[in-house]
Formats: C-alpha cells, sequence, structure tokens
C-alpha cells in the first residue's frame, strides 16, 4: 500500500538551524590569575556566532567565571586581527558591555563587518587598561576568534511530493532559492538529481543521465526568494529489494563551472509493488537490514585455531623489515584442572605454509601447576633477508611423552622500509589505504607525517545535521571530522604533532587545480563560502583555496620533513579532490627537483583506483608494490575506522570481520616518471 504525503512547510527547519548555529558558540578561556587587579578571575570571551557572512555584525560577551572580580568594562579594549597576521584590522575598539554569568543574554556589537572582508578565521585580543594610569595592563591575545563567510544563493527548502514511492513512479519536487546579495544574480541552472556531489565524477556510462534541469536561466532578484518547481523531476528507480533514496538539488553559475549552493532531499523510500521483505534502514543505523543482523560470530576479533587461552602473545610489534632480529614476547598458563610437570616450550619460526625456519627450545623441564601464575617468556627469530614475506612464530608446550598440551601462533610480517615517509591524504578517513604502512612505520620508529588537503567538510554533512548544512556547520563538521582523524590515527600510534591539516574545501580541489592558479584569485567554496582556510589549528592559516597556496604547502612539507617515500591518491580516481591530491604533490616533487631541492631518487608511491571516471588519465608508468600486512596490524586499522562515526562509522563496527578474513596484503603502485609530463593535468 502507498502512502501519500503533500508538501510540508519547512520553516521550523530552518529555524532550528539557526538555533544551531547560535548554540555552537565559541568560547576561549582566558585565565588571569597573575593579574593583581583581577585577582582569580577567569573570563570567556564569547561571540554570538562561530561564523558571520559579509554585512553581518560580530557581537561579543564576556562570561567571568570562578569566583573571581572581572574588571570594569570601561577598561577594555579589542582588537581585531586576520588570523596568521600580527598587522591589526581593527585595534582599540572600546568594549561597552559588561561581564555576565553563563547563559546570560548580553553581546554587545563589536565589528560590522565590511563588504570588502576576506573570508577566512579572525581572532580578538583582549587589552585590559589601567584606569588610573592610562596604560595598557595586560594584553591578552587569541580571547576569541570567529570565521567570515560570503554565501552568495541558499537553497531554503527542498520539498518531495512523497515518501514512499513504487518503481516507475514519478518524483515531484518543490524547491526555494534565495539570493543573500545585494545584486541580481542571472543564468542560475538549478539541477535535479539522485544524491550525489558534483565532484565526485559518475561511471562513464552514467555520467549526466540521471540529472534534470528544474530551472535554466534563472535570475534571482537582490535579496529575494523564489520557487522552482517540477512535476516529474525523476523517476523511481527500478529495483529488486526495497531501498532508501534521496535526492539533490544543484544550483549552478550561468557557465556551470560554479556550484552555488547544493541541498538534499529528506529520505524517501522504495517499495517494489508486492514486495513485503523488511524494511531497509537509514545510514545512521548499524546494520542495513534486519537480515543483516550476526548473531553468529564474537563481537571480537576471533582468533579460533590460532590462541589455546593457554599461549597469550605480546602483539604491539609485528611488523618488521627483512633480516630484522624479531622479538616474539609470550606467557603460557595452565589453565587446565590437572598439573603439567616436565614440559617443554619450543618456538618456531614458519611461512604461512608448513615450512619452517628454525626451532628454538625456550624452555625444559618446567612444572605449571593448574591455573598458576603465568610463565612469561621470549624469543628472537632472525627474518629472512631475501625480500618480504609474511611467517608465523608457533609457540607450542609439550609434555615428556611429546604430547601436545597447548599451542598458540603470531603473524610476523618482514617488508623493505624507508627511512622516513610523507602520506598526503584528500581527506579525513583517506589514510586507510596506507594503514599497513602506517602501522609498520610506528611499530619501527620511522619517522611519518600525514598532511589532509581538505577538512571533508561536504562528506556526509546533511546527515550529521539531518538538514542541509549552513557555512556554520559546515564548519564545525570538518572540525569534527579533523578530530576523528585524530583519534583513528592515535589508535594506530600516530602522535597528533605529526597530523597536519590545510583546510582545502571539500569538493573544491578541481575549481582550485584549473581556474583559482594564484592566490590573489581565490576559489569561493560551496558549504563554507569562504575563499580561505577558515578553521582552527591548522598547520597554514588561512591559506587562500588557489593551487599555488596547496602547491607551495605541499613544498614546505616535503623540505621540512625529507620523505625518503611519499604516498598520495592515485591520478585518476573519479573523485575530484583525490585525484588532485595526487597532482598538488606531484607538481611540488617537480618543481622542488629542478630547484634542487630534493633528489630524483625520492619514490612517490599512491594507492589503488577505487573507482576511474570518465575523465582523461595520467600517463604514467607504475610498478606494482606490494606490502605483506600482519592480522593484528589490520585489526587496529579496522578499529581506527569505527572512530569515524560521521562517515557511517557504526554501520562500519556492525561489519567486524575475524582475524582470518582480513587481507594480508596492502597494494600500492609506484610512480616510476613522476618527474616526467609536466602539464599534462593543467587543462580542463
Amino acid at each position: 500500500m502507498l502512502h501519500y504525503a503533500p508538501f510540508a512547510a519547512c520553516a521550523a527547519g530552518a529555524n532550528r538551524a539557526k538555533l544551531a548555529a547560535r548554540s555552537l558558540a565559541l568560547a576561549t578561556t582566558l585565565l588571569l590569575a597573575t593579574v593583581p587587579a583581577w585577582p582569580q578571575a577567569a573570563l570567556q570571551a564569547v561571540t554570538d556566532q562561530i561564523s558571520y557572512n559579509i554585512g553581518d555584525s560580530v557581537r561579543l560577551r564576556l562570561v567571568s567565571s570562578g569566583g573571581g572580580n572581572a574588571p570594569p568594562v570601561s577598561t577594555l579594549n579589542l582588537t581585531i586581527r586576520y588570523a596568521g597576521e600580527t598587522k591589526p584590522l581593527v585595534e582599540r575598539i572600546p568594549f561597552a558591555g559588561g561581564t555576565t554569568s553563563p547563559g546570560v543574554e548580553d553581546y554587545q556589537e563589536v565589528w560590522k563587518i565590511p563588504d570588502h572582508a576576506r573570508t577566512g578565521r579572525y581572532e580578538i585580543d583582549l587589552t585590559a587598561l589601567n584606569p588610573k594610569a592610562h596604560q595598557d595592563a595586560l594584553t591578552r591575545p587569541h580571547a576569541a576568534s570567529f570565521t567570515v563567510h560570503r554565501k552568495l544563493v541558499r537553497i531554503e527548502r527542498v520539498e518531495l511530493d512523497k515518501t514512499f514511492y513504487t518503481p516507475g513512479d514519478p518524483v515531484s519536487c518543490r524547491a526555494v532559492l534565495r539570493n543573500l546579495t545585494g545584486r541580481a544574480l542571472r543564468g542560475l541552472r538549478v539541477e535535479f538529481s539522485e544524491r550525489y556531489w558534483p565532484w565526485i565524477a559518475q561511471s562513464s556510462d552514467r555520467a549526466g543521465v540521471d540529472v534534470f534541469p528544474i530551472a535554466k536561466e534563472l535570475t534571482l532578484r537582490p535579496e529575494s526568494e523564489v520557487e522552482v518547481r517540477s512535476a516529474r523531476a525523476a523517476t523511481a528507480k527500478s529495483i529488486k529489494q526495497p531501498a532508501v533514496q534521496q535526492y539533490a538539488v544543484v544550483v549552478w553559475d550561468e557557465a556551470r563551472k560554479n556550484v552555488y549552493d547544493i541541498a538534499f532531499s529528506p529520505l524517501t523510500f522504495i517499495q517494489p509493488p508486492g514486495d513485503d521483505a523488511p524494511k531497509p534502514y537509514p545510514l545512521q543505523y548499524i546494520y542495513p537490514d534486519l537480515a543483516s543482523v550476526d548473531t553468529a560470530s564474537y563481537r571480537q576479533f576471533s582468533r579460533q585455531g590460532l590462541d589455546s587461552g593457554a599461549v597469550e602473545f605480546n602483539r604491539s610489534h609485528t611488523m618488521y623489515a627483512p633480516g630484522d632480529m624479531a622479538m616474539v614476547k609470550f606467557s603460557v598458563t595452565n589453565s587446565t584442572e590437572q598439573p603439567w610437570r616436565g614440559v617443554k616450550i619450543r618456538a618456531s619460526l614458519r611461512s604461512l605454509g608448513s615450512a619452517g625456519f628454525g626451532e628454538q627450545i625456550v624452555a625444559e623441564k618446567v612444572d605449571l601447576p593448574p591455573h598458576g601464575a603465568r610463565l612469561d617468556q621470549e624469543v628472537k627469530f632472525a627474518l629472512p633477508s631475501d625480500g618480504g614475506g609474511s611467517y608465523r612464530a608457533v609457540v607450542e608446550v609439550s609434555d615428556s611423552t611429546g604430547q601436545v598440551l597447548a599451542r598458540g601462533e603470531l603473524e610476523l610480517a618482514a617488508n623493505p622500509l624507508p627511512a622516513s615517509i610523507l602520506i598526503f591524504c584528500a581527506h579525513e578517513d583517506d589514510e586507510g589505504a596506507h594503514s599497513g604502512i602506517i602501522r609498520a612505520a610506528v611499530e619501527n620508529h620511522i619517522p611519518i607525517h600525514i598532511v589532509y588537503f581538505t577538512s571533508g567538510d561536504a562528506g556526509s554533512c546533511d546527515r550529521y545535521y539531518q538538514h542541509s548544512c549552513s557555512p556554520a556547520e559546515a564548519l564545525n563538521f570538518g572540525a569534527l571530522r579533523m578530530e576523528e582523524a585524530r583519534a583513528g590515527l592515535a589508535h594506530v600510534g600516530v602522535p597528533g604533532e605529526n597530523i597536519l591539516f590545510l583546510g582545502l574545501p571539500d569538493g573544491g580541489s578541481g575549481e582550485i587545480w584549473y581556474r583559482h592558479i594564484e592566490p590573489s584569485n581565490p576559489y569561493l567554496s560551496v558549504l563554507l563560502a569562504s575563499d580561505h582556510a577558515p578553521y582552527d589549528g591548522l598547520a597554514r592559516p588561512n591559506l587562500p583555496y588557489a593551487r599555488r597556496s596547496a602547491v607551495d604547502a605541499a613544498k614546505g612539507f616535503i623540505k621540512q620533513f625529507e620523505p625518503e617515500v611519499i604516498y598520495t591518491g592515485h591520478p585518476d580516481e573519479r573523485h575530484v579532490d583525490h585525484r588532485t591530491n595526487n597532482w598538488f604533490v606531484v607538481k611540488a616533487m617537480q618543481e622542488l627537483l629542478r630547484e634542487g631541492a630534493i633528489s630524483p631518487q625520492v619514490e612517490l608511491r599512491v594507492d589503488q583506483v577505487y573507482g576511474p571516471g570518465p575523465q582523461g588519465h595520467a600517463p604514467y608508468r607504475y610498478e606494482k608494490h606490494i606490502l605483506f600486512v600482519t592480522p593484528e596490524a589490520r585489526a587496529l586499522a579496522q578499529e581506527a575506522s569505527w572512530f569515524y562515526q560521521s562517515q557511517s562509522g557504526n554501520r562500519g563496527q556492525g561489519k567486524i570481520r575475524p582475524l582470518n578474513q582480513l587481507p594480508r596484503q596492502e597494494i600500492h603502485w609506484r610512480v616510476l616518471d613522476w618527474k616526467d609530463h609536466e602539464g599534462w593535468n593543467e587543462k580542463d
């Protein structure tokens, strides 16, 4: 049975979005305990929003906490700076407001953002004046910060005619657009399609076939709203099982080069006629459907057949270089009800097959009482030096007759390892393609640094908030993804200071590469509505969204860390951020080589192509590079992926793979001629 839902007003959703933006107030604690005039006082400088559009007013209040005496408000001046710069934009703004208790609305306007203001992050410094001496008593830099964005068009609402469809049904759409500027915007194109991001190319056979223009040559008057609609913007697709569906509305400029805004429809459901199969679950749920609920396997990494419970290994170091001396630490416990008398403990190194590389007697004539204390042991094995491979350290406990009482195995891997590694990723979670080499570097104390070009502000932002994202919400979502990356990498052992972010806009790398070459002409991002990186804590504050800026940043990291091997994405991937990740890095390497700053022997490795698109492919020659990976390293990587909760991490945790199902190899491709073919990708 089909259920029909009329168009519903979405004003409440818009109000919720505004309230959410206000609730994300940015506060930086200002500790003033050492100042005689302000004994034990702690102040928080709080802006009423975390991001403002051009023309908005920045409002600020001071919150006194900690039980101290707050200074008289007449003694405070404010200075506003562009983050990363020391010269004030506006200085000595008298702050006329009072201090309040947390939660009290008492904001004072401190700056009207001019039309010519740069987008990006701004910082506020506080200066306390001595009211008697009329001198500066104390300056506190970075008391608060905020960002400025420039949003031209906002899609206010996207509504469909129904929630439930049958294959072949027409899908009707209504969208409301608002011009946020004081000038007319002409020639706009409004497109409707299945949910997609314009910067991820469809497969060659599907490119463009699912896009329907709702409006062409549309004009938006200054600060006006307009409604566009189509009675048949799409047709519910033909499916065999019930499916969750979502649609996208995209507003392009006249040349269909720049995206002004993207919004997504509410979730809909498509049900084949007569099909009463279990209903599918959206991505917020661990399992996609009830049939996938797993009650048969353990909710942890099963080592069945490898562990007996009596032999337990230290699993912190399983990745080595060929010829290394592998230290295998383990403990033996008699977990039975009978005493073990005069037992022998043997250890051997074997291939993943049955071939052995030697056996050692670790202990003999040992008595182990039932459920007694652990007997800690260790053994060293010289790994083969003739190349990489996977091996097993096998420990057996046997009695005087030779009967095996307990047995355990630990897999080891050996690979030629570089002296230093630098990994460039397009988005947070892309390091998963390099998880094996990351763990090998951590275990062997090899210097490794990881750089993220974008902060992933678009990927699932609307699902996180359950509505299309404003610039402030996209900013907060990008910061969330950076925190997820730090947490996931910390789980595999990478220290936080080795993780760097540039804050480029998710999906904007293609525009930056092709059409915004110099910092003087930066790209205005779609969701962030900024042309400079607005995030706090970036490696390059307020980085202009320009090719030269991204390439120069990559050059700086390569010179700073002097990697022997550099890893990037593949140059042919259909996601534009992934392939331009490679292009930024290769151009940086080529320029550094010409400058004599790096050796031509620096090796470049790229990951597998997860989905080649219809675009032209790179002219490079490749050599396959296989890294042998232990299940222990893979297990850590699998666990690390769960920290990406914003990227369906819960569902990933619902698909735990036991050790015997985790891949033992990681494939990369060495680019043999990265020094050649300059300029092949500089024409769109």
